[in-house]
């Protein structure tokens, strides 16, 4: 274990005990932490379509094109999860009437990426447009994202009517809270 780990490399007594009393502090941070979460979680019992509707129009806002199209780009699959089945039951806007777009690193494995996201999101692999693959050698971090970022989109007739009508929601949420 850890400890054991500090107790044996370290000769010095007094690093020792405070290598020990900062990973005893670490833990009760992390329980403190744990218990935080879990009480804040008690507090949310459900979310009703309003709710539903005024958490991904911020969301949009956050993630969201403001300018063009009506789509949302980001890292992190639960969020992309998320907006997916957001358009699904606030817009009834199915997976298939989403295209999608990645950006990944050199020596990604495309293919299993897209796979990945085509099964989180239902996202068929057909609507898949061509990946932006930064090249090798560009002096940039690599492989920090394993899945790249996701860029999907809403086609079809409306979707700037959608947009315009996702960040009017958002703005009303600011109105009545600023």
């Amino acid at each position: 274990t850890q400890k054991e780990n500090l107790l044996k490399n370290s000769s010095d007594g007094r690093i020792r005990g405070q290598r020990l009393g900062a990973l005893a502090n670490k833990e009760k941070r992390e329980k403190e932490i744990e218990l935080v979460k879990t009480s804040s979680k008690k507090e949310i019992q459900s979310v009703n379509l309003e709710i539903l509707r005024v958490a991904g129009a911020m969301l949009y806002w956050a993630e969201g094109t403001k300018k063009s199209s009506t789509a949302v780009t980001n890292s992190d699959p639960r969020l992309i999860k998320f907006i997916v089945i957001w358009f699904k039951k606030i817009f009834n806007i199915t997976p298939d009437r989403l295209n999608a777009h990645l950006h990944i690193h050199y020596g990604n494995d495309e293919l299993k990426i897209k796979r990945f996201w085509s099964r989180l999101t239902g996202i068929p692999l057909k609507n898949f447009g061509k990946s932006f693959i930064k090249p090798k050698g560009t002096g940039h971090r690599t492989n920090i994202l394993p899945n790249g970022i996701f860029r999907m989109r809403v086609i079809g007739r409306g979707t700037e009517d959608l947009r315009h009508k996702i960040l009017s929601w958002s703005e009303k949420v600011c109105e009545l809270t600023i």
